[in-house]
């Protein structure tokens, strides 16, 4: 059940794409939009951003939160994890594409051009139904019964980080086929649809 849970936390990330990245900024939580890039097998999502102080100074690492949601389907994902802000530019030119282009023209080498890099911790998975129609039907009935609607499944999942704010590299192991199968379907179900924000994203 964990690695099911593991791969369905990674194909929503992959279908979603913008999260709503959350940082603590001068004692106060706050929230931005963000496109992300999810790197299964590395267990990290990237951002490619402005340089500002989303998660701090460069080189340093903070707790963060992203929240994904699809009201379509009635499916929210909240991931906690430690977030690193750096100017890795072998890795900025790798994850560059005409999506985060279309944002930052600067390109990978741009002086304010920075890389977000989070490691998750945990997640928390909200599935109420596949259908938005079949989940109507569910809040009728309970209306005229009196009685809440099945909310679903609701599941916490560990998804494998150190917690240590990026201390050493550390070896990751490659994902399993049921993690890595429901990234690369959820990459293709998309992959016709996708509009410039999509994978790059609000960097602001």
């Amino acid at each position: 059940m964990a690695d099911d849970s593991k791969a369905d936390v990674w194909a929503i990330v992959a279908d979603q794409r913008i999260a709503m990245l959350t940082v603590e900024e001068d004692g106060k939580l706050t929230s931005r939009p963000m496109g992300s890039i999810a790197r299964p097998e590395e267990n990290r999502i990237y951002f490619v951003t402005r340089l500002d102080s989303k998660v701090g100074e460069i080189g340093g690492s903070a707790p963060v939160n992203l929240g994904y949601s699809d009201t379509h389907k009635n499916t929210y994902l909240s991931i906690s994890g430690t977030a690193r802000t750096s100017q890795d530019r072998d890795k900025l030119r790798e994850l560059w594409s005409m999506w985060v282009e279309a944002w930052l023209p600067q390109g990978p080498d741009g002086e304010d051009v920075a890389l977000i890099t989070i490691e998750p911790e945990d997640a928390k998975l909200w599935d109420s139904t596949s259908s938005n129609l079949i989940y109507t039907g569910k809040v009728l009935k309970a209306v005229a019964t009196q009685s809440p609607p099945d909310g679903g499944r609701i599941e916490e999942v560990d998804m494998g980080g150190t917690g240590q704010g990026f201390i050493g590299s550390g070896t990751r192991s490659a994902p399993d086929a049921r993690t890595a199968g429901a990234y690369d379907k959820a990459m293709r179900q998309d992959s016709d649809e996708l509009e410039a924000p999509s994978m790059g994203g609000p960097t602001a």
